[in-house]
């Protein structure tokens, strides 16, 4: 607004010139032009307004696309933009709360569309169907292996999928991915993720055949796959009691069944057994391998269910009521051929510092 102070021939009395001192206002309407709202990570946004040149009080809207990802923090997903900051030179994008931070869409873990029957008795090797294990992961590097989808960038697999303990391999080795279907023809066709970062933890050894401490390892995909009924992330867990004996399981993958290598993901439930009742079987059998707090085991001695070769970096995956999520609370590791006892598992609750360190970028 500019403000100016003139005078004017205003009367005349007795031919005498009369000036008054007055002021005239001049103001002009320029409108605030904001720079273009960052998009999300996983999507885009929509104009709310009908003018779409992100001018001043013009609004977006973030739309998560629900159920898979949800909208951090939560509120309404439409947020009133902009409004204009203290410097009247710049427009800014703020929520309704007066919030400058562009909102994020957090990817919905251990929610799949079609989950499998729990209330089924039979510690049976079954068929899974599309849908019930959306986080299973194909891994192709020194044969087949499996993983779990963590968020939407991240598999979570054992470390001796990528270090096998009968050979030292090349670092150089080429580590495929492959999500999104239950049938090995049609995820293979699906086309592989690829791999921008493998990350394995500093204790696990490739060197000690016996020694399967620290057998876990992420896989940083090169670009964000994009959620689906087929393609969903499992939650990582938070509590021991996720671990408690007699627990039942879910371990699924594309390995061995009955000495051959399996055309179907198929899966197994698995109860989780007492500590001593390992120990014990490992002494009855003379066997040598580590079995240290950062592992549990699984299974029934009596019976011939198990994870098998190609299984391996599978995710044991267990169902938490408190929440209503399954949680990714073991990693298929290592075992005594398949099927003639029990299983042994990365105890993933042990290493979450390690995971949230390397998947928040700290490590």
């Amino acid at each position: 607004m500019k403000l100016s102070f003139y005078t004017v021939f205003s009367n005349l009395e007795n031919w005498t010139a009369i000036f008054f001192k007055g002021f005239l206002v001049y103001y002009q309407v320029v409108v605030m032009t904001c720079s273009s709202p960052q998009n999300l990570s996983c999507c885009g946004f929509e104009n709310v307004t009908e003018s779409g040149e992100d001018t001043y009080q013009d609004k977006i809207s973030f739309p998560c696309h629900e159920p898979y990802y949800k909208i951090v923090p939560a509120m309404d997903s439409s947020h009133p933009l902009p409004e204009i900051s203290n410097d009247s030179t710049q427009g800014i994008w703020k929520d309704r709360k007066g919030n400058g931070k562009i909102p994020q869409c957090s990817p919905v873990c251990g929610q799949p569309s079609i989950p499998i029957d729990q209330d089924q008795g039979a510690l049976d090797t079954s068929k899974a169907k599309l849908g019930n294990f959306p986080w299973q992961a194909l891994t192709i590097i020194y044969g087949r292996g499996g993983g779990a989808l963590l968020g939407d960038r991240w598999i979570l697999t054992a470390a001796h999928t990528i270090y096998p303990k009968d050979s030292f391999s090349q670092k150089n080795q080429t580590v495929e991915v492959f999500l999104g279907h239950t049938d090995l023809e049609e995820i293979i066709r699906l086309g592989t993720h690829s791999v921008r970062r493998v990350i394995v933890h500093p204790d696990y050894r490739q060197e000690e055949p016996n020694n399967f401490e620290g057998d876990i390892a992420l896989l940083e995909l090169e670009n964000r796959v994009s959620l689906s009924p087929n393609i969903l992330p499992i939650c990582l867990p938070d509590s021991e009691t996720l671990y408690n004996s007699g627990l039942i399981g879910y371990v699924s993958g594309f390995g061995m069944e009955r000495g051959r290598l399996v055309s179907q993901l198929k899966y197994v439930r698995l109860p989780i057994a007492k500590r001593e009742a390992c120990e014990n079987w490992l002494l009855e059998k003379n066997r040598t391998e580590v079995f240290s707090s950062n592992m549990f085991c699984a299974g029934d001695r009596t019976l011939k269910q198990d994870a098998c070769q190609g299984d391996s970096g599978g995710v044991f995956a267990v169902w938490d009521n408190t929440t209503e999520r399954w949680m990714a609370t073991g990693i298929v590791s290592w075992g005594i051929d398949c099927g003639k006892g029990f299983g042994f598992y990365s105890k993933v609750l042990n290493y979450m510092d390690w995971l949230k360190g390397i998947m928040e970028g700290e490590a």
